[in-house]
């Protein structure tokens, strides 16, 4: 079976503006499960969300076939069950949610990964020059975007850009988009909250996407910030360097 070669990198800042960063991310280069996580709430219970989140996505587990899918819906459900667990045995962390979006390359085995997503967190690939957004943002603003009301640079300059209509921590039974996608060489793929997307076009990212390697991260969060990062950004980049038997 065909095994894929990913290398990957990731960077998270507080920003310009904030005192603390709520943003988490995960990269399990063993199994193949890299994420990010954007975390909301006051009294810094944001950040305590989006750790959650992180952490217990690290316990996935092996999977077999179409059953990845399951398997990952599962892990994001176990998070979002220990953030609600966590709620009621501290009530200062009512309201406390988070995003999440994932990655997966179940054991590295096959160039099938599998994504995951609630929230207003992204995940980009370039492949070939072209840029293209895989998850779909769950907000009003994003709604219009695809209704062709708004631009995606309308988007970013929206007052009610930040509002989301999904995240963890709100419910028991979160609605999850899960799909999976071909990897193929040379793809690159760009996990991150939206202190990056809110601040830089999709132009500016695929530009930098397809840049250098070795300061990649640096260079995606280095432009958010010159932008006045506004927000907590954090980037994780994955290149498939190779696909071979």
């Amino acid at each position: 079976m065909p095994k894929a070669n990913i290398r990957a990198v990731g960077r998270s800042e507080v920003g310009l503006v904030r005192s603390n960063n709520e943003d988490s991310y995960l990269i399990e280069r063993e199994h193949g499960l890299y994420a990010v996580c954007d975390g909301l709430g006051g009294h810094a219970a944001g950040e305590i969300a989006s750790e959650i989140a992180a952490t217990s996505l690290q316990g996935i587990v092996m999977c077999e076939g179409d059953s990845c899918g399951e398997t990952l819906i599962e892990a994001i459900l176990e998070a979002n069950q220990r953030i609600l667990e966590d709620q009621s045995r501290n009530p200062e962390h009512g309201g406390m949610g988070t995003t999440v979006s994932v990655l997966w390359v179940p054991h590295q085995k096959s160039p099938v990964a599998w994504v995951a997503h609630v929230g207003d967190s992204r995940i980009y690939r370039l492949r070939e020059g072209l840029l293209e957004q895989l998850t779909e943002d769950h907000s009003p603003v994003f709604r219009l975007y695809r209704q062709g009301r708004l631009s995606k640079d309308e988007i970013r300059r929206h007052p009610q850009k930040n509002l989301i209509e999904r995240s963890l921590g709100l419910s028991s039974s979160p609605e999850i988009d899960c799909f999976s996608i071909e990897l193929k060489e040379g793809d690159r793929y760009l996990l991150c909250t939206d202190g990056l997307s809110d601040s830089l076009s999709d132009e500016e990212i695929g530009r930098i996407l397809g840049g250098g390697w070795d300061d990649i991260a640096d260079d995606l969060v280095g432009a958010a910030l010159l932008e006045g990062g506004l927000d907590n950004i954090t980037v994780v980049v994955l290149e498939v360097v190779a696909i071979a038997a």
